[in-house]
């Protein structure tokens, strides 16, 4: 009765790594896919996020978890294949026990034939006594033996039971990192588009406030109508100006030179103080478009 309840456990075993499978296999096309912004561009400029870089990311985080997911299915093959090794064992040790109580039941037929004889006849030797005597023991030996065999066994199979919820504990923890991570990482995005937005919405505040400050510094007279520049502006956390060159030019010597005159002369600019948010937007060094409204 005892190597049936082991039977029943090990089938019990195997059904198990097949169910865990089959979920493994689920779960893997149940995964999101994770999105990494990319870094932001020239703050005058729009700011977009690199689409290759994203996908490169996010087949590089499909491959670890499916490098993890195979070696989760690799260690529960490995589990079954345990399990059927014990099965074997068992089997082995069932048929060597049935054996052995056939032989038994055979040396308890033979003592009672040789007790018989003896009462009839009475002629049984001590010797024949001690070789019955003999293979009563070795017979004790042999069970005792493989009920050894067979404790074995099921301290082998609890073993393998343990092993199999480690597996699945590992398994749900993994699981679980990864709904985590997908998780973290959707609201990284979330926070990176509304500190993007916020950032767009504060730049266009800032290069209208310059465009003014500007203007009231410029000097118009006399100059053609519909003049453009561009203007590379180097600053300091609080709107200093360093420097003023000429990235682009109107075409109008007189008209770039004035407008590199009003920069300095609108210095200190109307930029963050905060060294965190005046780099972020990258207002160390930038391009200001300046064209007068006639």
């Amino acid at each position: 009765m005892r190597f049936l309840t082991l039977r029943s456990l090990l089938y019990s075993l195997v059904l198990h790594a097949v169910v865990i499978t089959a979920l493994a296999v689920n779960f893997d096309a149940e995964r999101q896919p994770v999105f990494k912004p990319q870094p932001k561009e020239n703050i005058v400029e729009a700011v977009t996020v690199d689409d290759k870089a994203v996908e490169k990311e996010l087949q590089r985080l499909r491959e670890l978890e499916q490098e993890e997911q195979r070696a989760m299915e690799k260690k529960l093959k490995d589990l079954e294949e345990q399990a059927a090794a014990v099965e074997k064992q068992r089997k082995e040790e069932e048929n060597r026990k049935r054996a052995a109580e056939q032989k038994r039941k055979e040396e308890e037929e033979r003592k009672r034939e040789a007790e018989r004889k003896r009462k009839e006849e009475e002629r049984k030797t001590a010797a024949e006594r001690a070789r019955i005597k003999q293979e009563k023991q070795q017979a004790e030996a042999e069970l005792k033996r493989i009920e050894e065999e067979k404790r074995k066994a099921e301290a082998e199979q609890k073993r393998i039971e343990a092993e199999r919820r480690k597996a699945e504990e590992e398994q749900k923890r993994v699981e679980e990192a990864r709904r985590k991570k997908l998780a973290e990482e959707k609201l990284r995005q979330q926070r990176a588009r509304e500190q993007q937005e916020q950032d767009k919405k504060t730049l266009q505040d800032i290069v209208a406030e310059i465009y003014l400050v500007v203007t009231g510094n410029f000097n118009k007279t006399g100059l053609p109508k519909g003049l453009e520049c561009v203007l590379s502006v180097q600053t300091i956390p609080g709107g200093e100006v360093i420097n003023v060159t000429v990235n682009k030019s109107s075409g109008n010597e007189v008209f770039d030179r004035r407008a590199v005159t009003a920069v300095e002369k609108a210095s200190p600019l109307p930029l963050p103080a905060d060294p965190a948010t005046f780099d972020r937007l990258r207002l160390r060094k930038f391009n200001f478009r300046f064209k007068p409204k006639d």
